[in-house]
């Protein structure tokens, strides 16, 4: 059979994003040349693959059969484009996508360690707080503080921690309670959620930010009290945690390493991820 294995990626692609736009913007391509790379697949085959209602590409029952085998080829194929890459490389590049507060405090501490047993992978760190596309290959390997949810993603959890409310110490022992002010952590998260509700509509909020590295800044200069990962406050930080409300000390939380499944072939990514769980596990662990 006669066809061109673009006509697979493409094809996965389509149904995943079930629009033109959609699956061109993800494989940077025209969306022209998705509906060519469809219509060539389909010649090769013989088969409808979908039902256009719209703008939308919906499987047919032909497409429908043989979706689940495409998907399975195309993660061979990505694999073994991995292999390759890797193979024309003298250092191994794996991209590890993090939130800021994560890389400047667990992984930027243990990077010598890691690189006395891999000097032959060259990491690239990515410090952003929101989830970076792995099946466009943004990144290799995620560390993220919210577990993600899609079925093709394989998540291991590393680690348990805390987010506590914090004040700087001078700011707790001058200010009235009555009197305190709150930076708040602006994030979609439940841990967010869960501060926002301890302080109530009512709160005087200075400052909200998305970056926990500016919340922290926040508390230092004495601009209120605040939410922290307790992985991010030290005893030099002269931050100390404060009970909002009886039995809400603290908000407990983990944090996983999520990986695409095709990527988890590489001898490299898996060094890294195998490194992350260890270098990552709790001391009392």
């Amino acid at each position: 059979m006669n066809w061109d294995w673009n006509g697979i990626r493409h094809f996965v692609t389509l149904v995943e994003c079930q629009t033109l736009t959609a699956a061109a913007e993800r494989l940077n391509v025209q969306h022209s040349t998705v509906a060519r790379q469809i219509r060539q697949l389909e010649a090769a085959l013989g088969l409808r693959l979908f039902d256009r209602v719209g703008k939308r590409y919906h499987l047919s029952a032909a497409g429908e059969r043989l979706y689940h085998h495409a998907g399975e080829l195309y993660k061979d194929m990505q694999g073994l484009g991995w292999l390759a890459r890797e193979q024309r490389e003298r250092r191994h590049r794996v991209v590890i996508s993090a939130p800021p507060s994560v890389v400047r405090r667990l992984l930027l501490p243990r990077l010598g360690a890691f690189y006395r047993q891999h000097r032959h992978i060259r990491l690239i760190l990515q410090a952003e707080a929101t989830l970076a596309d792995l099946h466009g290959r943004q990144a290799d390997i995620a560390l993220r503080l919210v577990r993600p949810t899609r079925p093709d993603l394989t998540v291991r959890r590393l680690r348990r921690f805390s987010y506590r409310v914090y004040g700087q110490r001078d700011y707790l022992r001058q200010t009235r309670r009555a009197a305190w002010q709150f930076v708040q952590i602006a994030v979609p998260t439940a841990f967010a959620r869960w501060f926002n509700d301890l302080i109530g509509d009512e709160a005087d909020v200075v400052l909200a930010s998305n970056d926990f590295a500016a919340v922290k800044q926040a508390l230092s200069a004495r601009l209120g009290v605040g939410p922290l990962p307790d992985f991010a406050v030290s005893p030099e930080d002269e931050l100390q945690p404060v009970a909002l409300a009886p039995g809400a000390e603290a908000f407990l939380a983990e944090i996983y390493l999520v990986m695409h499944e095709d990527v988890r072939r590489s001898p490299s990514v898996r060094a890294v991820a195998d490194f992350l769980a260890e270098a990552l596990r709790p001391a009392e662990s």
